[in-house]
């Protein structure tokens, strides 16, 4: 009699995998934050600095601070691989699939904008200055795409994930679709609405929850680099127009 085939966990859904996808854009961050410090455009990413408050209220020391975002995206993903018991050996097949499907991700994001007409002025980096240059705008994307997706949906949309479906027994057919939408409130909101024009408001809140779907079908990974491959579109387009 046949058996079938073991069901393998999308390379997205794994730490390790998910570590080294994303460990070139975490040191291209760091290194340039180790260099600027706050004086670092992507320093004054509105998430990236709420991230550093968490840490400044449990005392660590400014240094750990000042590198937030990198710290915290590097320690949850070590203590969750170590919590799998699963081996510290990978290959470059996972990690090289999450850019192809963070790459692919981006698309409809573009689409989005481009048809509400927001493609000019709406990116998902929220209280970002405006770029003074390519690289500049480049660093805005990683670091937003980092932080913003760290807090909104790792966290965000872990933790209520947690609270409905594994404390409260919500069935998660129900509990992960409400983890979604409430991560895509705040994420709007985050955004602050009654600064954006009406279609710009539509487009964040449209991106945060196709960016929450992404999340739990295919990872962190995904989200961050389709982000970040987003932002570093319309940023680059602001400093080059």
């Amino acid at each position: 009699m046949s058996t079938a085939p073991p069901q393998l966990t999308p390379p997205g859904l794994r730490p390790l995998p998910t570590l080294v996808a994303l460990l070139p854009l975490i040191v291209i961050l760091e290194a340039a934050l180790l260099r600027s410090g706050t004086d670092l455009s992507a320093a004054q990413i509105l998430a990236h600095i709420q991230i550093g408050d968490a840490m400044h209220f449990f005392g660590l020391a400014p240094e750990v601070v000042l590198h937030g975002t990198g710290v915290a995206v590097v320690a949850i993903l070590l203590v969750w691989h170590a919590l799998t018991g699963d081996r510290w050996t990978i290959g470059l097949r996972g990690p090289l699939q999450l850019w192809f499907e963070g790459i692919i991700a981006t698309a409809p994001l573009l689409a989005m904008a481009a048809f509400l007409g927001t493609l000019q002025g709406a990116p998902l980096a929220a209280n970002a200055v405006t770029p003074v240059s390519g690289f500049d705008a480049i660093l805005l994307a990683i670091g937003a795409g980092l932080s913003e997706e760290l807090l909104f949906r790792m966290v965000g949309i872990g933790a209520l994930h947690w609270l409905l479906v594994d404390v409260l027994k919500w069935r998660a057919t129900i509990g992960t679709p409400v983890a979604i939408l409430a991560s895509t409130v705040a994420f709007t909101m985050y955004h602050d609405p009654s600064q954006l024009p009406a279609a710009g408001t539509v487009f964040i809140a449209a991106a945060g929850l196709y960016l929450g779907v992404v999340y739990v079908l295919r990872g962190f990974a995904v989200v961050v680099i389709a982000h970040a491959a987003y932002d570093a579109v319309v940023l680059w387009g602001s400093v080059t127009n």
